[in-house]
């Protein structure tokens, strides 16, 4: 066994599964954080905030995809139960509807056209954002209810990011599946 797998199995798991997500953790959190500032102190007609947002939305299916292709294949091997592989995919799912539901939090507060099926009364961003976690739980899962419905062209192609990633995470586990490693 390589020195670089046995100090991999050395280490607690769940540190590693954490040293190994930080990367689309510290990305996501700085995004949001970048959102909630521009949402607060500019001028949102006299910024392009819709490419700000879908520029966002794609570096951060980007680092999501490198991650889990890059890093967290290498946990994968080494994981010796089912709960710890549904850990490992679980956080990066959880990483990934967050993620999206705050890009289209950020879309709907610039502007209201971007998505329809939401209450009239939801002008907190707090409150749209539980909205759009939810839509983000259906368009992840495939479900899609339609009761809340991308308008704009931006809206629609970050919902077609969320899409793709959805499908590629679901068969990267599938295809992760077989390196389960029963121990007896």
């Amino acid at each position: 066994m390589s020195d670089s797998s046995s100090q991999i199995q050395e280490k607690p798991f769940y540190k590693l599964l954490l040293g190994r997500t930080v990367l689309p953790l510290v990305t996501i959190l700085a995004i949001g954080i970048l959102y909630v500032v521009l949402m607060t102190t500019i001028d949102h007609p006299s910024l392009p905030f819709h490419i700000i947002i879908v520029t966002a939305a794609l570096g951060k299916t980007i680092v999501i995809t490198m991650t889990t292709l890059k890093r967290l294949s290498k946990l994968i091997k080494i994981c010796h139960s089912l709960e710890r592989l549904l850990w490992v995919f679980g956080l990066i799912i959880i990483i990934s509807i967050f993620s999206f539901a705050t890009d289209y939090t950020c879309l709907y507060q610039f502007s209201h056209t971007a998505f329809e099926g939401l209450p009239a009364y939801s002008n907190s961003y707090i409150y749209n954002l539980y909205h759009f976690f939810y839509f983000s739980v259906i368009t992840f899962s495939t479900v899609g209810y339609g009761d809340i419905v991308p308008v704009s062209d931006v809206a629609r192609f970050v919902v077609m990011l969320e899409i793709f990633l959805s499908f590629f995470l679901i068969v990267f586990a599938l295809a992760n599946i077989k390196k389960i490693h029963i121990n007896e």
